[in-house]
């Protein structure tokens, strides 16, 4: 359980889909726009590979499989994009969108929610692509007795945190069965998926709980087992976004290097999907501390890639309905102008057909 709380805690705990503030978020910023003269964008062998920062809310991770993956010296993004990606780690994710409407960074990755949030306080960001899904889940044990979010009348409810990302999404489940936090459900906190979250589940301190699905995997990795309580229309909601400025759509080149980081990112999710041994042991080479216990590793690794391979198939596309859905629980959660919101403006499938691996 060492291992499982210490990657936890690597890769925070506030991974949820529904973050206001402090959604796990890549920030990608080119260092330098590269020299490529292939009318594609791809870097191939056009000289030296060209250094492109790739900064995290926290450091490397099997979270960002695709990504490392494809960082690999020699792999996808050096050889197919003449890229060099340099990952710069941070403290948290909340400063993304703050740094893209400040025009300190042109383009990044964060979630749908704080897009949205920005979009209704009239700053032009554009989501050009979905990075991955689903990552948001409410789930019981086989004997618990809880099947559903109603039968949690009366119960209470595991979350990592009061504060955390998935408490929006939390009260727009509960709200949908009828259900009202603290009225006659308890949203007891008990942390992102360590011991101490296991232990209160195991004795059935809580009967059931709101994680995201890398929470579960070190759960999971213990031993215990989970069934998913979710209503089918809150499964598979949008999570990571890759965000530009909207001024960005114009430059034709700083554009390309966007597109070739996001590509390769889903090119190195399906490469993970299709080569799980090889991927899981790319990333244990470059990101070692989180391979210490590798069960826990491969619990986090399949979780992360059941998050993203679809959207890496379909090269980002945006899924209106499920967009829509996010919007108008982001909308009842004290932001209603995000109502308003033009999804095909805010994320316009515009380029997934190019993306597509």
């Amino acid at each position: 359980m060492e291992a499982v709380n210490g990657l936890l805690d690597r890769i925070r705990r506030h991974r949820g889909l529904f973050a206001i503030a402090c959604l796990a978020v890549v920030a990608l910023v080119a260092v330098g726009c590269g020299d490529d003269d292939d009318d594609d964008g791809g870097g191939g062998d056009s000289g030296s590979p060209e250094s492109v920062e790739v900064t995290f809310p926290f450091q490397d991770s099997i979270v960002w499989a695709g990504y490392e993956i494809a960082r690999d010296p020699g792999g996808i993004y050096e050889t197919d994009y003449n890229l060099k990606p340099e990952t710069v780690a941070t403290e948290g994710g909340s400063f993304v969108i703050q740094q893209l409407i400040a025009g300190q960074i042109d383009f990044g990755i964060t979630g749908t929610p704080e897009t949205m949030i920005a979009a209704a306080q009239g700053h032009e960001l554009v989501g050009i692509a979905t990075i991955d899904s689903d990552i948001f889940t409410v789930v019981t044990t086989p004997d618990s007795g809880v099947s559903s979010i109603e039968d949690l009348e009366g119960q209470s409810l595991g979350v990592t945190d009061l504060g955390g990302g998935e408490i929006p999404l939390v009260n727009a489940v509960l709200d949908d069965a009828g259900l009202t936090p603290d009225e006659n459900v308890e949203l007891k906190v008990i942390g992102p998926g360590g011991p101490a979250s296991a232990k209160a589940i195991q004795d059935g301190e809580v009967q059931a709980y709101a994680a995201a699905i890398n929470d579960l995997a070190g759960i999971e990795a213990t031993g215990v087992e989970f069934e998913p309580i979710l209503d089918q229309k809150f499964q598979d909601l949008p999570n990571d976004q890759m965000v530009v400025r909207k001024e960005l759509l114009e430059d034709e080149e700083s554009l390309q290097t966007v597109l070739d980081v996001t590509k390769g990112m889903f090119e190195g999710t399906v490469f993970g999907q299709e080569n799980p041994e090889e991927g899981l042991q790319i990333i244990c080479e470059l990101v070692p501390a989180d391979c210490a216990d590798m069960d826990v590793a491969q619990g986090f690794y399949d979780a992360t890639l059941e998050g993203s391979i679809e959207q890496a198939k379909a090269g980002g596309a945006p899924d209106y309905d499920k967009l829509t859905t996010v919007r108008d629980a982001i909308a009842a959660a004290d932001n209603p102008a995000a109502a308003d919101i033009n999804l095909e403006e805010v994320f316009p499938d515009t380029y997934s057909e190019d993306l597509t691996p």
